[in-house]
């Protein structure tokens, strides 16, 4: 099973955030795509501008308007080609009424239709998962917690700020087998 996370990994969350913040914001410093460190950007731009940052992300439209990151959709189509058990995980940005219409409408527009029923929107990746099989969560979070003990593997799909972090990476959906494939084959041992 792969479970995927949507901002970040396969609707490009960063971009869309920055390009928003600067066309609403021309003459405010910004912190460009390769210097972001820490998760939460409205960290990183501090008290004078993060509550623009919690602005933006609460705005209609935002969620709705990301572009996909490049290979993403072609590389879910092939994951569940080969027979991968395939579910896009994300969260809900709760202080926004417009995140989870948004997020479901930018996977129907993405992804098509069909993967409205692959989709978990949930405060708790933790609980999402199949400990009966491999199972992996691809998120550019760097640390995922939650109430339980998890039953996937957490892949890291790059971003600035998870650089520092250890364990398996996906650095562009080009290279999805060559990264999955030892996880799973990890799992299966582990498994016995």
């Amino acid at each position: 099973m792969v479970l995927i996370d949507q901002d970040g990994v396969i609707a490009d969350f960063e971009r869309g955030l920055l390009d928003t913040f600067r066309a609403k914001h021309p003459d405010a410093p910004f912190v460009a795509l390769a210097d972001r460190r820490g998760f939460y950007a409205r960290e990183q731009y501090g008290p004078a501008w993060g509550e623009a940052i919690n602005e933006i992300i609460r705005t209609e439209g935002f969620y709705r308007d990301l572009l996909a990151i490049e290979g993403a959709p072609a590389a879910l189509e092939e994951m569940l080609k080969v027979g991968h058990d395939v579910f896009l995980c994300t969260s809900q940005l709760v202080s926004s009424r417009w995140c989870v219409p948004e997020k479901l409408d930018w996977v129907e527009h993405h992804l098509g239709g069909a993967w409205l029923r692959r989709t978990v929107i949930t405060p708790d990746k933790t609980l999402v998962g199949d400990r009966l099989q491999p199972c992996v969560l691809i998120d550019d979070r760097p640390t995922v917690t939650g109430v339980a003990s998890p039953p996937w593997t957490h892949v890291l799909f790059d971003a600035p700020y998870n650089k520092e972090e250890r364990g398996p990476r996906l650095s562009s959906w080009a290279d999805w087998r060559e990264v999955l494939e030892p996880v799973f084959a990890a799992q299966r041992r582990q498994d016995r």
